[in-house]
């Protein structure tokens, strides 16, 4: 038992295509309950609400800031 190595020819090595971008991709598992879909858009709606309030506050802050 030799020191043997196999040699593949290069038009038979197959590599696999590249998966499709997670912008097309679709999810084919997961929760789709009204429940997860309202819970969902909740915390995505607070998350809006606080980034707005921080970038209000930074407004706020810049502005008076200048005022003294």
């Amino acid at each position: 038992m030799g020191n043997r190595s196999v040699n593949f020819p290069a038009e038979k090595l197959t590599i696999p295509p590249v998966s499709q971008p997670a912008t097309e991709r679709q999810n084919t598992m997961g929760d789709k309950s009204p429940k997860s879909t309202n819970k969902k858009a909740a915390q995505k709606q607070a998350k809006n609400n606080a980034s707005a309030n921080k970038k209000k506050q930074a407004a706020a802050a810049k502005s008076s800031a200048g005022k003294k």
